[in-house]
């Protein structure tokens, strides 16, 4: 099978461009940069790639790529959804910008066609209404965002602070005058209570990292319990009550 020369290069293109970010920051990545990183005109890259635009999206695609089970998925719909939000996790935190971006006119790309393929085949499994079965995969969804988000601002925070500036952060022990008045009047107690006893390990305002597997198992146990109450003798949910094919 032959290959195409154009599509070859940009995928070049486009790891070229992940391998930027990853190393420095969405920001270093132009499309002169890119062209200096391969050593071509600086024009070439808009041969193959449109815009920064369509290169953000591609980016994006590329990572999408490492979310993908490898097949055949599991049997067991709960470790294949547990399988795939710790994959999409890794791949947040292998490329953390990705969260920073989003492109303007996303298009339909194979690698997030495929993640998605495969989050629907193993939700197909539940034989949950259609309404259920999207807001299962949603809420997988924005669990592992947001957990991710949370630890990249986490991340951010702690990178920016010299320990001077730690240092000269203020303790709970030194409110603002209208929290330490809440506290005084005992509007706070539980407040009062958990900072009492607050371990000084991290800079206020920071929480410590609570773990992605416990809220991930939490998550699972609601969507296992849902499920045994939603159970609907439909294999093709995604049909929305139309008729379905023949493997209905």
């Amino acid at each position: 099978m032959s290959v195409d020369p154009t599509t070859c290069r940009r995928a070049e293109i486009v790891a070229t461009a992940v391998r930027i970010a990853d190393a420095e920051g969405i920001e270093a990545v132009s499309m002169r940069r890119l062209a200096d990183e391969l050593g071509v005109a600086t024009m070439t890259p808009y041969t193959h790639v449109a815009n920064k635009d369509e290169l953000l999206d591609l980016m994006r695609d590329a990572v999408a790529a490492e979310m993908l089970l490898p097949e055949p998925l599991p049997d067991d719909w709960r470790t294949a959804l547990r399988t795939i939000a710790d994959k999409t996790k890794a791949a947040f935190e292998a490329h953390p910008w990705c969260l920073d971006v989003t492109s303007r006119r996303p298009r339909a790309r194979i690698n997030r066609l495929r993640h998605v393929e495969q989050s629907v085949t193993i939700m197909v499994r539940l034989e949950v209404d259609p309404p259920t079965g999207r807001a299962i995969l949603m809420s997988i969804d924005d669990y592992v965002t947001g957990y991710c988000m949370r630890a990249r601002a986490r991340q951010r925070m702690l990178a920016s602070l010299t320990d001077e500036d730690r240092d000269a952060l203020p303790s709970f022990h030194e409110p603002d005058p209208e929290v330490a008045a809440a506290l005084e009047a005992g509007e706070l107690p539980l407040i009062k209570k958990i900072t009492g006893r607050r371990n000084r390990s991290h800079p206020f305002g920071v929480p410590p990292d609570s773990g992605f597997e416990p809220g991930l198992e939490w998550l699972l146990d609601g969507i296992e319990a849902t499920a045994a109450s939603n159970a609907e003798p439909v294999v093709e949910w995604l049909l929305d009550g139309n008729e379905a094919p023949a493997a209905r």
